[in-house]
């Protein structure tokens, strides 16, 4: 998740009446709107599209729901530039929203971190399941009796990856094959692949840290378990690879 930006927010915000802003709770639920000019009815236009935009982005917030009555008595004190009623100090104000989301993410990545734990420790009970000293976990779906790659080579596969929640991120089954050079993905592909035959499928649970660790890629999050499903077609040596090697499925110079 992109970091929540206060001074965005505000800025987003500086469009809404400063006097509708005053008013109470009461008084909007039992006044109707008035719009009388143009510029009225612009300026509440433009207060929906703000609340719409600042209510996507603040339910992002970790820790969340906000307070929103703290919030919008922020809000009012920043439009109407009344500095004398803040109740942080405006030099204050960047280091206590990223102290919170720090401190928020801390909690989340241990959250995920111990989930982690008890899933592998779990799944590797499973039949089947057969795990190596870094820690990747796999089973053999398939066993082909063609050669192996090396870390050097350059492969050819199919794949499907998933999250531990079933949620598929990304697969080439509905298209053609991938080929890639084996040490320029992540170390669990890397490290996995090197156990395969040409013409085996495996299933591989990867660790965060052989994935993509802290890192967020779409709709995989930080310190996520990948788990893929993965069809060895060939395999290329360097050489090969610099002439132009032209893959043909299970067949390799030796």
């Amino acid at each position: 998740m992109k970091k929540f930006s206060l001074a965005i927010a505000l800025i987003l915000a500086a469009s809404v009446s400063a006097s509708a802003a005053k008013k109470s709770k009461k008084d909007k639920k039992d006044s109707k709107v008035e719009l009388s000019t143009a510029l009225d009815s612009a300026s509440y236009a433009l207060g929906m599209q703000v609340g719409g935009s600042l209510s996507q982005q603040l339910s992002q917030v970790p820790g969340g729901p906000i307070n929103n009555s703290l919030f919008v008595e922020a809000l009012r004190a920043a439009l109407d530039k009344d500095t004398a009623n803040y109740a942080i100090s405006e030099k204050d104000i960047n280091s206590v929203v990223q102290n919170f989301m720090k401190k928020e993410e801390e909690k989340r990545t241990a959250k995920t971190l111990a989930e982690n734990k008890i899933f592998l420790e779990k799944n590797k009970q499973k039949p089947g399941v057969q795990v190596t000293a870094s820690g990747l976990q796999y089973e053999v779906i398939k066993q082909g009796n063609g050669v192996k790659p090396k870390a050097t080579d350059k492969v050819k596969v199919h794949y499907h990856g998933t999250l531990t929640d079933g949620t598929v991120f990304d697969s080439s089954l509905e298209k053609q094959p991938i080929e890639f050079e084996l040490n320029k993905v992540i170390p669990g592909w890397t490290e996995g692949l090197q156990l395969m035959n040409v013409g085996s499928k495996f299933r591989f649970y990867i660790p965060s840290e052989l994935g993509y660790g802290p890192r967020s890629m779409g709709v995989i999050k930080p310190h996520s378990i990948l788990i893929f499903d993965v069809e060895l077609l060939d395999v290329g040596t360097p050489k090969q690879v610099q002439q132009g090697f032209p893959f043909k499925p299970y067949q390799r110079e030796q």
